[in-house]
């Protein structure tokens, strides 16, 4: 029995066949040599496990908010919200370097007239720290505020870091209506020059309303390479002018405007004629946003990805069924796609090493503060923003 745990020892410790010619510390350089691969290894599953739970945390906390906001109605629906607290409290950008354009140029200040403290006490948030939301009853916040605070408390034991430049909340809510194009084309714009989600004259949703109604445009093009912006619609029309009128069309008298009968539009939208003259005068904001971290690419904008253009596509889903035809068959099962309500929550959180050693450090720093922000978003039905146009 001696014999064969003393062979087995051998076998273990790499003995050469004629015992007691060792090469001593062969196993040490071995194991010196393989130790700092394996560690780079482990750390790396480590590191790469973290990441993946937080995205799994972020996907969650998206869909607590959106859940949240399906529910709100009467007085907490975005219907009710005091537009106040819509626009980024200024303070958020004075925290960035001199220089910085979003603290001189883009003064969002300049939407309205209200002051931080103001917008701070609309937005139920003490002391500008949305992690105060934990003290406040639910019955008292507002839709936006309400949202906010759901995803803030559900996000735990990861947390909001305002200053990093990042970290970002936008909820958006929309009113898509089904707009019947075959029955009168005007409806949808003049076709071939308006953007519609379906070329064709035939019935599809299209977005009829998008709230905040005071923060839901970006109209101002920011090219980073030169540093010049200019005043730039970021997308067509306003969203509540699904006719691209410019104005709020309204049927009045039960009325038809040149024999063909008209609608009404929803009350909402700021219908301008023209876009503004000046940066202070433009929308630079789509969406509830809570930190103003979150700048939109190729814009002098924050807040929501997502374009009316995007979200049109998605709901009526042409491609994927190819309801695009304009035959009787195919308008008529287009007629019957409800108007509907969608709440978009959108996060934006900068992912840090857990272990940040200084071997994998250097190269996650050098990815840059925007490839290792972990985007993640929801989007729930909600039907206190569901419209009611009402076509003649």
């Amino acid at each position: 029995m001696l014999k064969l745990v003393k062979k087995i020892v051998q076998i273990l410790d790499d003995t050469p066949a004629v015992y007691g010619e060792r090469q001593k510390g062969q196993s040490v350089v071995e194991l010196a040599l393989i130790t700092p691969i394996l560690i780079v290894l482990l750390s790396g599953l480590i590191e790469i496990g973290w990441f993946a739970n937080n995205y799994l945390t972020l996907l969650d906390v998206s869909r607590a908010g959106a859940r949240r906001g399906t529910v709100l109605q009467d007085t907490q629906s975005p219907l009710f919200w005091d537009n106040t607290g819509s626009i980024v409290p200024q303070f958020y950008f004075n925290s960035f370097a001199d220089g910085d354009v979003f603290k001189t140029d883009f003064n969002l200040n300049g939407l309205t007239g209200e002051s931080d403290a103001t917008r701070v006490a609309v937005r139920f948030h003490p002391d500008h720290n949305p992690t105060a939301c934990s003290g406040i009853g639910g019955a008292t916040r507002q839709f936006y505020s309400e949202i906010s605070c759901v995803v803030t408390d559900s996000l735990d034991p990861l947390y909001w870091t305002p200053e990093n430049g990042q970290d970002d909340l936008v909820i958006s809510g929309f009113g898509l209506e089904n707009v019947d194009g075959s029955r009168e084309s005007s409806w949808l714009g003049t076709l071939g020059t308006n953007p519609r989600p379906i070329a064709a004259d035939v019935p599809q949703l299209v977005v009829a309303a998008r709230y905040p109604t005071n923060a839901n445009e970006c109209d101002v093009a920011y090219d980073s390479e030169t540093g010049t912006t200019s005043i730039t619609a970021q997308e067509a029309r306003d969203p509540f002018d699904i006719n691209y009128s410019r104005s709020r069309d309204i049927d009045d008298a039960n009325t038809t405007v040149d024999g063909v009968d008209d609608f009404t539009e929803i009350d909402g939208g700021d219908y301008l004629a023209a876009l503004p003259g000046t940066l202070g005068a433009a929308e630079k904001q789509v969406g509830f946003v809570l930190f103003g971290n979150h700048r939109i690419a190729g814009t002098g904008c924050v807040g929501s990805e997502w374009t009316m253009n995007q979200v049109e596509a998605v709901v009526n889903l042409s491609a994927a069924y190819d309801m695009t035809g304009t035959d009787a068959e195919t308008i008529i099962a287009r007629r019957m796609i409800p108007g509907q309500g969608i709440i978009l929550v959108e996060i934006f959180w900068q992912h840090r090493l857990l272990l940040n050693l200084p071997v994998l450090a250097p190269v996650y720093t050098a990815l840059g503060s925007d490839r290792t922000t972990i985007s993640v978003w929801a989007a729930f039905p909600l039907p206190a923003a569901e419209p009611f146009i009402l076509f003649d």
